[in-house]
């Protein structure tokens, strides 16, 4: 264990640090090696002897560091060779050659259209930058459209686009955004042959689309999920089934188990079997691919089963954490893995808490389901910390929906795997095959449909450390409860004890039992039988609980809640990506538009100071180029000493109908050293990166309501991808909404990107501006169950009429909204 936790953090480290910094540090470690290894094994016997046990005991962490190191240092070292690196920093379009090394994983339909976003890992093999040819091995990953569907592992794409930085740690480099049609070469040999294999046995799987557990099928035999319906995978997550989907350890533990027992039933010795097992997972790898959470199933699955089975967690820990360090010296990006990190987490629980459980369990149920209750249970109490973490939500079913759906897993394994086989070598059998694994299929999205649609199916939990904390005191309470068997057993009314054996004596052949003189001596009698450990006579044998599981578990909950913490905030968004945030502060609105790194301009404050400033210090905002406050009404600029506090304003402005603006905005300018000034449409806001309009209050304008004499703007934002425009519309009502129609028909002809909709969705906001204008994305800012019934249903229905993705503060809190490609993407603020 102390090796898996330096190799761990030596990965995580090398990742940050640089193919130099990793092979530095190797060789910094190989040197330390070299060291204890001659304090250990030069140093004479003696009484100085002892203290060399310390130096004995770090060798193997020495070897487990630099194994690590300089396997990293590699692995870097090819990431960085080539020029993409300078093409990223310099977002200098190029040809690319990729070279595709997962599957597309579909990110669902884009804001602009355009169909289905994918995400495809791939290397940049090669390309044309500048004109010049190049060759490289940089991991990317692909954001791509529809054509990108059909890519599949070892295709090669030749295409024109732009790199940009990746905004989380990982093996990827850069973001790759095609700009040009991919040139595709489909991938020849056994990746093509294979890929071919598994687009028959999907169309063969989801041909009909009778039933939505049709297209699970695909997914759990091969890894294959294109063809998983929305409902049906929303519904896996919230059970907590979501590895059903996917192949996992458990797919794999199924094909070893099965060619095991079946090479066994032939009547082959262990060895072979144990090979032909081994050839058969490793066939099983190359046909669902061998990408890195594939081959990280195999190995973790097939430990933890074994442990579970064999009850030999000892030797099956010791292989746990040697996998672990040969993984991480593979791929040192694992170190930064969620996936990674619960892999662990369920193997490790299976390996120490498994067998324990299972006993447990047997004092109430029969072995076999106790094995298969155990399985889910202990996997879940592991990975429940590490979670909440990434969702603060419980899948309350989770438990009774692993336990229903597990019996017919290995069965569904077993049948598609046949079915895979009738397709290459007798394709008449492999649609009854499809049709028999489909009914377990069924079964299991019977299953999550039903517990999903279940009175609290999911739970929020605490957000945060607090959230995985809590999850690890209640998983840890269950751990100590399933491990201490001896008091389980006593409220059972069960005893456990190991009977004696009689063992005749060597000389009389008198057993004691019939002998009371003998019953009575002490020594133990005869010889004990080869194998098995002596006893005593009269001894009472009691199962003690296993400490080193309890003091395991502890550690893992520990270990698994501080690393999900550290992953958690590798892949937290920077700040300064965001284009535009919505504050929550209650009841009223609070804007902020990003002009440069730390400055903004801010539209209105909100009701409550605390609030505004909090928000603005989240999103790193120290200056504030320009503070307008669309109209004097209290929810609106209530809160403008917040949002001056402790920061730079460059100028402050202001719409009313009235004479002149309250002490609150009067006394915020003179704090910032300027005055306040009336905001009109010859007004020109001069601000760095941004450029806005005011298009009302028109110079004619003449109102006696406030609402009606709120300021619209119209912001154009630009992006590395595209320029955003922004309708920010205070509180105008409908007659002002329809005169401002009139006065700026370019706003229908045009439309906008993002519109803020006026009034916090109040009804006399009107759907005029949002009917003309047809937005990709609307805002409301609200406060959480307030009086006013805000937003209204009609504003409500009108939004999904027209099918207009929307953003709400009494739902998100504050967030932001930040542009992907072609997409805008909404970010809750942390």
């Amino acid at each position: 264990m102390p090796s898996a936790g330096v190799a761990w953090a030596a990965a995580a480290i090398a990742i940050r640090g640089g193919a130099t910094g990793a092979t530095v540090g190797g060789l910094l470690a190989a040197a330390s090696g070299l060291v204890l290894a001659c304090v250990v094994f030069l140093v004479p016997p003696g009484s100085g002897r002892r203290w060399t046990m310390v130096p004995a005991q770090a060798l193997a962490a020495a070897a487990a560091l630099t194994l690590v190191l300089l396997a990293a240092g590699g692995s870097l070292a090819r990431a960085e060779a080539g020029p993409v690196d300078d093409a990223v920093a310099g977002r200098i379009p190029f040809t690319a050659v990729l070279r595709i090394s997962g599957e597309p994983l579909s990110l669902g339909p884009g804001n602009f259209g355009g169909g289905n976003r994918y995400l495809i890992d791939a290397v940049v093999a090669g390309g044309v930058l500048h004109g010049d040819p190049f060759a490289s091995t940089t991991p990317v990953v692909v954001f791509g459209s529809e054509q990108w569907a059909d890519m599949g592992t070892g295709d090669t794409v030749r295409v024109l686009g732009i790199a940009k930085p990746s905004d989380r740690v990982g093996k990827a480099a850069a973001v790759f955004f095609p700009s040009s049609s991919p040139a595709v070469e489909k991938a020849e040999g056994w990746l093509g042959y294979t890929a071919d294999l598994r687009t028959r046995f999907r169309d063969l799987a989801v041909r009909d689309g009778r039933d939505a557990g049709d297209g699970l099928l695909p997914g759990m035999v091969l890894g294959d999920r294109t063809g998983l319906e929305p409902a049906l995978k929303k519904a896996m997550t919230v059970t907590g089934l979501t590895h059903l989907t996917a192949v996992s350890g458990a797919n794999c533990s199924y094909v070893v188990a099965f060619a095991f027992l079946g090479l066994r039933a032939a009547r082959l010795p262990r060895p072979p079997a144990a090979a032909g097992a081994v050839v058969a997972l490793v066939g099983f790898v190359m046909l669902v691919r061998p990408e890195p959470s594939v081959l990280r199933a195999a190995v973790m699955g097939t430990i933890g089963v074994a442990a579970v089975l064999s009850g030999r967690g000892r030797a099956s820990l010791t292989l746990l954490m040697l996998s672990i360090i040969i993984l991480l010296a593979v791929d040192p990006w694992l170190s930064v893995s969620f996936a990674f990190l619960l892999s662990v987490a369920a193997t490790l629980g299976l390996v120490t808490a498994g067998p324990k459980a299972v006993d447990t369990l047997n004092l109430a149920m029969p072995r076999v389901a106790a094995q298969l209750l155990a399985i889910p249970l202990t996997a879940q109490l592991f990975c429940t910390p590490i979670l909440v973490l990434i969702q603060p939500t419980l899948p309350v079913y989770s438990l009774p929906a692993n336990v229903l759906a597990s019996p017919v897993v290995p069965a569904i394994t077993l049948v598609g795997m046949l079915a895979v086989l009738a397709l290459v070598a007798a394709p008449v059998f492999a649609q009854p095959l499809i049709a028999a694994a489909q009914w377990g299929t069924r079964w299991v999205a019977g299953v999550a449909d039903t517990l999903a649609a279940m009175p609290g199916a999911s739970v929020p939990w605490i957000p945060g450390a607090p959230g995985a904390a809590v999850a690890a005191l209640v998983s840890l309470t269950f751990l100590v409860l399933m491990i201490q068997r001896e008091a389980i057993a006593g409220w059972w009314g069960r005893r456990i004890a190991a009977p004696l054996p009689r063992v005749p004596d060597a000389h009389t052949g008198v057993d004691s039992d019939s002998d009371p003189d003998r019953a009575a001596d002490p020594r133990p009698v005869g010889r004990t039988p080869r194998g098995a450990r002596p006893f005593t006579l009269g001894q009472d044998v009691r199962r003690r609980p296993h400490r080193g599981a309890l003091v395991l578990a502890l550690l893992l909950v520990l270990c698994g809640a501080v690393g999900a913490l550290v992953m958690h905030g590798t892949i937290a968004r920077p700040a300064g990506s965001w284009v535009m945030a919505m504050c929550d502060v209650g009841q009223g609105d609070g804007i902020v538009v990003r002009t440069t790194a730390g400055h903004a301009m801010v539209v209105d404050a909100g009701p409550d100071p605390d609030a505004m400033d909090r928000c603005l210090d989240r999103l790193q905002v120290e200056v504030i180029d320009a503070l307008v406050i669309t109209h004097l009404h209290d929810d609106h600029y209530g809160g403008i000493e917040g949002a001056v506090r402790g920061r730079t304003v460059t100028a402050l402005y202001y719409s009313t109908s009235e004479e002149s603006p309250p002490r609150e905005v009067t006394e915020a300018a003179a704090a910032a050293g300027l005055e306040a000034e009336r905001l009109t449409s010859s007004t020109t806001l001069d601000l760095p990166q941004i450029q806005v309009d005011v298009l009302w209050p028109t110079g004619d304008t003449v109102t006696s309501e406030e609402n009606s004499a709120s300021a619209v703007l119209e912001v154009v934002v630009p992006t590395p991808d595209r320029s955003v425009t922004l309708l920010l519309t205070g509180d105008i009502e409908e007659d002002a909404a329809a005169a401002l129609l009139t006065a700026e028909p370019a706003l229908a002809d045009g439309g906008v990107d993002i519109l803020k909709i006026a009034h916090h969705g109040a009804r006399n906001g009107g759907t005029a501006v949002l009917e003309a204008i047809a937005p990709s994305l609307a805002l409301i800012s609200v406060g959480e169950d307030n009086d006013y019934g805000h937003p209204h249903p009609v504003i409500i229905d009108a939004l999904a009429r027209l099918g207009i993705a929307t953003a709400r503060t009494d739902e998100l809190g504050s967030f932001s909204v930040e542009v992907v490609g072609d997409t805008l993407e909404v970010h809750e603020l942390r």
